[in-house]
This record gives C-alpha cells, structure tokens and sequence, in this order.
C-alpha cells in the first residue's frame, strides 16, 4: 500500500512538472523578505507598510520567508519560539552571536536577535539620531539573515531586500554564501533615497569586507562608506516604489549624489507603485471613523465629528485641510508655514497630525494657540485620529518635495479626501490637476514652491464652492483601485525575470 501511494506521489510529482514546463500552472518561488520594519511587527515609516503588504500578499502565491531584527517593541507584542544560536563571523576581530526566532502566529516570519544591537528604546536610534553602532547593527543583521536561511534550510531563489538597512546582504550573497545559494538572486528596493546608511571610514573594518571594496567604484562615497551602494551595485535588480521616482533618481536633483551610479545601472532599474491594504483603509468597514460611508453624502458625518472632537469651529460648509505626515522639511511644512498666514486668513480649518523637528512642532504649535478654533496640530503617532483625518477632511496635503510613493494620496483617494500635492515622484504618478473646465482630474498638482502651493488651495477651495462637482470628484476618486494587487503581480513578475535569466 506504501508502494502505491508512493507511486502515486512520483506520478503527481511528475505531473505538476510536466504542467510547469507547458506553463499550465507556476511553480512557487522561495522568496526571502529582508527589512529592518515591516508592519504589524513595527513601524517607523511608509516601507512598514510595503513590507508587511508584501509578505501578505505575497503568501499563497509564492513560499515567502520574512527576516526582521528582534527589537525590544517586537519582543513585547509577539509571540514566538527560539529556533536555534547564530554565528556570524565578518573577521578575526569581530565574530558575534545571535539568536534566531520564529513568530508563532506568523507563518515564516522570523526575528534576528542580538541583544547589544536591538533589545533598545529605539529602532535607528533617539532625539533625532542614528545611533554611532548602526552599521554594526544593520551589518549583522544582514548577514545574520543569510546565516539563517542556511540554517532552515530553505532553497533561497531571491533575497529582497529593502533600503540600506539590507544593502549588504546582495554584496555577501556573493562573495561570502555564493557555496551555498549558487542559484539566489537578489532585488534591491529603494525606498528613499535620502537615506543612504553613510558612515565614517573607520567602519568599514567591522563589515568584515576586503578594502578592494573600499574605493569610489564600490562603497567609498566621498571619504566615507555608503552601504546603499552595496545594494545598487551588487544586487541583481534594482527597483523603486513608482515609476516617475526611478527616473527622478538619476538626475543631480533627486540622486542624492548617487545619481550617476543608478544612471550606469538604470537598464536593472524599474519602479513599481506601492499598493494600499483596503483591509486596512477603507471608509466601509474603518472601525476608528464616526460614520462609516462609501460616497459624499455620507461623508460630512465625519467631519462634523473631527471639527468638534478637536475643538475647531462645526459646520458642513466649513472646508478641512488635512494633513499626517512627518514634519520635516521633506515634507514641505516649511513651505506651509510660510502660507500659514494666509491659509488662515480664508474660511477653512487645518488638522495636523505628525512628529518630527522641533522647529516645525513649534511654529506649528504657535499657529494652533493662536488660532484654536481654526487649526489643530496633534504631535506623535495616533493611528486612530489619523483615520479620523482621512475620513474627516476634504482635502488633503502633501507639499512633499520629493516623495518617492507616498502612501498618503492614495489612502485619501479611497477616503474621498481630494489631495493637494507637489508634482513629484509617486504623487506626479497618481495624481492629475483637476480641470474646471472638464470636470478632469483627481486633485490638485503644482510645480514650484509656496506661492503654487497656495494657488493650489485657492483652486481646491473653488471646488469646495460647487457642490455638484465636488461631490462628482469626491465620489470617483473613491472608486480609484490602488490595491496591492496589481503591484504584487508586477514583483511577480520581476521575480520571475530574475530566476528565468
């Protein structure tokens, strides 16, 4: 009888091999998930969410295995079981250990830990900075992962990887575990730019690499090491998170002084749109907003809500700017403080919901004193009042100067919150200036600097004025599909490429 199941099982085997080779049905690839946060295990911007959507979606189409640092906020909020010790070695002068775990709750979710390095108060450090081990920490989790897919065993066909936090890992791929994973590929994803993992060059002894690779053609970036560099050159597909982004990224403007290297590796560069989790963000089913709706007329509920939970002056024919956002330069607040006179001076409310530098917070926290029945700035991470913004205002800004993707126009589409945006990045992908004169358009897109961004407001208040196009604008842009579904299917096929090349 255990012959014939046997039997049974070679044929089926069999089978589904000769159905792969005809391209009836596709075989599942090992993919290796390499971040430094991903959501729901931690969050400290948009590539948690990309991230975890990822391994989310990713599962049930492909064999997919998530890697993390064990920080202390993971430990405390997940359960899981201790697989097995971790060496990893870089040099005679640095061998250290770890512990790798595996999420009881999570299917291939995994957690690196060193105690040193993570068990601490923040992920990439506190009061504004890294912390001076960081590429210490981020080299040992990089190779850390590389250790531990070696120890589970798993047939790794593609390491993704994400940000300078895992930019190493394609460079050791190579030159360290080639013995191991002869067949793996890697993709490298590039979440901002901006972000680079620069150190002094006294680190570079501690990545445990040969100083060949200490020079201008490979991580030596102006006297100092850049560990994005490892990613982009050594990687074997580059891509970033939408398509104007990645043509951005190779001009002087955008390139952060990278560009002439992304210019000479641009035929491996390609950039996808991130997805919104609609399981997440969605006005149907939100369990933090007032009044769930699906189009206009129910809407304003939500924002009579905002107006008198933060304190702000009621009333439907009041428009509400919104904004959640990291207060950074980046982001534009400077150019919105330099408005912010003339934006309060016309029959409209601003609510702010973000954190960051300390000048920002307290212009911003000046123009709510003086201002409390027509501006309300709350500082720090509230998940539920930023879906009660979302669902709660009519307009949404995003002065952003340079922004990759951004996450939040397009949660404000499902929301029919119309964003006002700079035209840039993942925004110039996904947002079209509204045409009076056609009833075109999903927003608000300028070019330029504060003026244009006022005109923007001036224009979007114009909109306000006529109910019948804004309830028009507001109920398209809600059916507008920025799921991650097609995104997922374009790595599909980037994986596919790789492994078939």
């Amino acid at each position: 009888m255990i012959k014939n199941i046997n039997c049974h099982a070679g044929n089926a085997r069999n089978d589904r091999r000769r159905l792969i080779e005809r391209g009836v049905i596709m075989e599942k690839q090992n993919i290796c998930l390499a971040a430094a946060e991903a959501v729901p295990f931690v969050k400290i911007g948009g590539m948690a969410d990309v991230v975890g959507s990822l391994y989310k979606y990713l599962r049930g189409k492909q064999n997919i295995s998530l890697f993390l640092p064990l920080y202390k906020q993971i430990r405390k909020t997940c359960s899981m079981d201790t697989v097995a010790e971790l060496e990893v070695n870089f040099s005679e002068n640095r061998r250290e250990k770890g512990i790798l775990a595996a999420s009881r709750d999570f299917p291939g979710v995994y957690f690196i830990e060193n105690q040193g390095y993570f068990r601490r108060a923040g992920i990439y450090g506190e009061d504004g900075k890294g912390y001076p081990d960081n590429a210490e920490r981020f080299s040992f989790f990089s190779k850390g992962i590389l250790e531990a897919v070696k120890l589970l065993k798993i047939d790794a066909e593609i390491f993704h990887c994400h940000d300078w936090h895992t930019a190493l890992l394609p460079l050791y791929l190579n030159i360290n575990y080639r013995n191991v994973f002869p067949e793996a590929k890697s993709l490298f994803t590039i979440h901002n730019l901006g972000y680079q993992g620069v150190f002094k060059t006294d680190k570079f002894p501690a990545l445990g690499l040969p100083w060949n690779y200490f020079h201008m053609e490979e991580l030596e970036f102006y006297g100092n090491v850049n560990l994005m560099k490892a990613g982009i050159i050594h990687s074997d597909m580059i891509n970033t998170v939408s398509p104007m982004y990645a043509r951005e990224i190779l001009t002087p403007e955008f390139g952060n002084n990278l560009d002439g290297l992304l210019r000479k590796n641009s035929a491996r560069l390609k950039g996808i749109i991130n997805g919104i989790d609609y399981q997440i963000w969605n006005p149907s089913f939100d369990r933090f907003i007032h009044k769930k709706y699906r189009s206009f007329k129910t809407k304003f509920e939500n924002k009579l809500f905002l107006q008198e939970k933060l304190g702000l002056q009621t009333g439907r024919e009041i428009p509400v700017f919104g904004m959640v956002a990291r207060l950074a330069e980046q982001k534009g607040v400077d150019e919105l403080a330099m408005i912010m006179s003339d934006v309060l001076s016309r029959n409209l409310e601003v609510v702010i919901l973000g954190d960051g530098d300390p000048e920002y917070r307290d212009i911003l926290a000046g123009w709510a004193k003086k201002f409390p029945r027509k501006i309300s700035v709350a500082f720090g991470f509230n998940d539920e009042l930023a879906h009660q913004i979302y669902a709660g205002s009519d307009f949404f800004l995003m002065p952003s100067k340079f922004e990759p993707c951004g996450l939040g126009q397009l949660i404000s589409f499902k929301y029919g919150t119309i964003p006002i945006v700079r035209n840039v990045g993942g925004l110039a992908d996904t947002v079209s200036n509204y045409v009076f004169e056609t009833g075109e358009g999903n927003g608000f897109s300028f070019e330029g600097g504060s003026k244009q961004f006022l005109r923007s407001i001036e224009a979007a208040l114009k909109l306000f004025s006529d109910v019948k196009r804004m309830e028009k604008c507001v109920n398209s842009i809600i059916k507008l599909d920025y799921s991650w579904k097609s995104s997922v299917n374009e790595y599909l096929a980037i994986y596919r490429q790789m492994t078939e090349s």
